[in-house]
């Protein structure tokens, strides 16, 4: 009899414990399942290597430019030995460096600096086809060059006015290099500047009331901002090397450039008072010529860094140099400005 009651407790301690066995298997899991790693996605065009760039932080200040109209942001116009014996052409292409298209078809000189108007149409440029150099415009189809100006001197750096009406460049038609101004067209061109160093690389504020430019004024090349006028030139950077080819943000809230502070040139940008310099590029060779998308958001610029001669490739990276990128592939044959619209 006792036997058989032991029996039967071990029975029922074996079915209690084989439910909750069951009861166990069949609960579902409380701890979350780890989601798999991203795959990241292939791009045309690989990021460069980091190449110990530590990209500075670009403070955000309070927009101070116009409001500015949704614009296509996938064109870019730069200069390209690659595929003309001639001399530099004029190319355009999509901002991921495909899809090149030759704009200008010059039989002598060269082509540099080119510069898309705000709205879109126009693109101005120096070249020295006519032996001195010279600033013409095209249309962004490749129809319609004109020469702007015509004299025996150099007239270089075309910036547009916010408004398309307008152009500042430089000039030495006086004696040296001065800033000046004309009407789209080339017609009523006026000088802004009037002294005995040189002032050049003029780049107009997105409100059009200010112009940014480099001057030697005060013993070497540094950045100036006056009235679109020409009045209140005021300094805004002070190095004992070189800063020189501002380029105004859109929005109005920074100021690119470049300056070789370190012994070569770099890109970096500061506040439009000049505070708040920070260094986007670091290496051993030139990173030249920024200039800014249209959303203020990237810049493209100029390198050397993947060339053994001594012209270089074009470069995209964000606001604050991270993310720098190459995205043209021509045998280090492209100069000069690239320019975004």
């Amino acid at each position: 009899m006792r036997s058989n009651r032991l029996l039967a407790i071990s029975a029922l301690i074996i079915l209690a414990t084989s439910a909750v066995c069951l009861a166990c298997a069949a609960a579902p899991s409380t701890a979350p399942s780890q989601a798999p790693p991203d795959i990241p996605k292939q791009t045309a065009i690989a990021s460069l290597p980091a190449d110990n760039i530590t990209p500075a932080a670009v403070p955000q200040g309070e927009k101070t430019g116009a409001a500015r109209q949704p614009v296509n942001l996938n064109k870019l116009v730069f200069t390209s030995g690659t595929n003309d014996d001639s001399g530099p052409q004029l190319y355009t292409s999509n901002a991921d460096g495909s899809n090149w298209q030759l704009l200008t078809k010059n039989k002598t000189g060269g082509e540099r600096f080119s510069r898309w108007s705000p709205d879109g149409r126009v693109i101005v440029f120096r070249t020295d086809m006519d032996g001195n150099w010279q600033i013409y415009s095209i249309n962004a189809d490749g129809s319609g060059q004109a020469r702007l100006t015509n004299n025996d001197a150099n007239d270089d750096f075309p910036a547009w006015s916010p408004d398309s009406q307008k152009i500042a460049f430089s000039s030495d038609r006086d004696g040296n290099e001065q800033i000046y101004v004309m009407n789209a067209d080339g017609s009523n061109q006026q000088r802004l500047t009037s002294n005995s160093f040189n002032d050049a690389a003029p780049s107009w504020s997105p409100d059009g009331n200010r112009i940014a430019f480099q001057s030697d004024r005060d013993g070497n090349a540094e950045i100036y901002v006056m009235r679109a006028d020409g009045t209140n030139q005021t300094r805004i950077t002070n190095s004992p090397q070189v800063d020189t080819y501002p380029a105004w943000s859109p929005d109005g809230n920074r100021i690119a450039f470049q300056s070789n502070q370190n012994g070569n040139f770099e890109v970096y940008s500061m506040y439009p008072d000049g505070s708040e310099r920070a260094r986007l590029t670091v290496g051993i060779v030139d990173n030249k010529y920024p200039a800014w998308s249209p959303d203020s958001s990237k810049i493209v610029f100029y390198s050397k860094r993947d060339c053994s001669n001594d012209n270089g490739e074009i470069y995209i990276m964000n606001a604050d140099g991270s993310k720098q990128t190459r995205i043209s592939r021509s045998e280090c044959s492209d100069t000069g400005l690239a320019d975004w619209r």
